[in-house]
């Protein structure tokens, strides 16, 4: 049984909101708060004392709290899209080691007749977008 259409929907418009709300969390961390401890990727690095000075020198301002928010934003969401992409099929993880036999995501408990999503998460990553649009405009 593959995905059903509702819970790869909310799945995916989750992971817009998501992506949204670190980036704007993430932007305020940096131009608001200059805490630069939180963040912690890559795992085995912190900031150094030059990196948080010029970080420091960022001012804040709206234009830039947008700019840094769209740049988050795509790379959390380019990271999604290509997880998708393998999860896909539609290409092989870079650390293969040997033939990729791919996964799979379905449906927990699965319901008799709920309406497929269809094969290609990628693609319905960048169409559910509107959607989690729509959900929040009625929220404001």
């Amino acid at each position: 049984m593959k995905l059903s259409k509702n819970n790869a929907i909310a799945l995916l418009v989750d992971i817009h909101q998501n992506t949204e709300e670190y980036a704007e969390a993430t932007v305020k961390t940096i131009l608001e708060d200059k805490d630069y401890d939180g963040l912690i990727y890559p795992p085995n690095t912190g900031f150094t004392d030059d990196e948080k000075a010029e970080l420091n020198k960022l001012r804040n301002n709206e234009h830039l709290k947008s700019a840094l928010g769209k740049i988050l934003a795509d790379n959390s969401a380019n990271v999604v899209f290509s997880l998708f992409n393998i999860i896909d099929g539609t290409t092989d993880p870079k650390a293969l080691s040997e033939q990729w036999s791919g996964v799979k995501l379905v449906d927990n408990d699965a319901e008799d007749g709920a309406e497929p999503f269809g094969d290609m998460l990628h693609d319905g990553f960048l169409e559910t977008y509107w959607a989690w649009q729509g959900i929040k405009e009625q929220e404001n």
